[in-house]
């Protein structure tokens, strides 16, 4: 819901721009809850994993979020969209164990729900400066574009977001690297990886009931 004003909190003076980025971000977002909710049911024999619904449906948001401001037909969101969310639900439903299984631990989700739709999303939106050069609409003016006869051609344009791709990769891996080192340093008790998620030996849980399913399952009834 809150996404569209997310992507175009910083074009308050143009709000020509801003409605263009809220409609392409709705667009993008209703396309991603299809595709990954189809994906979810398609991987798992029909049955839904809410953990892969709940995020894959933010996916389109996401991967919008470099090309929401360009002037292009309303089939570009919702394809860009619905392709990340179906992106991210697979890579909850694969990448996921995948990623545990070498013990790298990812509890939020972040790689599933922010880093493959976003790389899907900066990509999309260099194919769609390639493919669009004369609708090409930056940030800030909607009479802004970029063509090759203004000294920055679409090739130039492309390469750009190809290079913000690396950067940001780059600085994501040297920071999380640093962090891994620094929760190294014993200043706490270690936990034993098993228990990396559980909060019951810090905190003081109250013990829930049985919920009606728990229930019916252990007294054999079929739901």
């Amino acid at each position: 819901m809150f996404w569209p004003s997310f992507n175009g909190a910083l074009l308050y003076n143009d709000i020509t721009v801003q409605q263009r980025v809220v409609v392409n971000t709705y667009l993008a977002i209703c396309a991603s809850c299809v595709t990954g909710i189809l994906t979810s049911a398609l991987l798992h024999k029909g049955k839904f994993a809410m953990i892969e619904v709940q995020n894959a449906t933010l996916a389109g948001g996401v991967s919008i979020g470099m090309s929401c401001s360009f002037n292009v037909a309303p089939w570009v969101p919702v394809l860009i969209g619905g392709l990340a969310g179906a992106l991210s639900s697979l890579g909850y439903a694969k990448i996921a164990d995948a990623l545990e299984g070498l013990g790298v631990m990812d509890s939020a989700g972040a790689t599933q729900l922010h880093g493959i739709p976003g790389v899907f999303g900066a990509l999309a939106a260099g194919i769609v400066v390639l493919a669009t050069p004369n609708s090409y609409n930056q940030y800030f003016s909607r009479e802004t574009t970029w063509t090759d006869g203004e000294g920055v051609s679409t090739g130039a344009q492309f390469g750009m977001i190809l290079a913000s791709i690396v950067v940001t990769t780059l600085i994501s891996f040297v920071v999380g690297v640093l962090n891994g080192l620094l929760l190294r340093i014993p200043l706490c008790d270690k936990v034993d990886n098993a228990l990396l998620i559980n909060e019951a030996p810090f905190f003081e849980l109250e013990e829930e009931e049985e919920t009606s399913i728990e229930m019916g399952l252990k007294n054999g009834i079929d739901i």
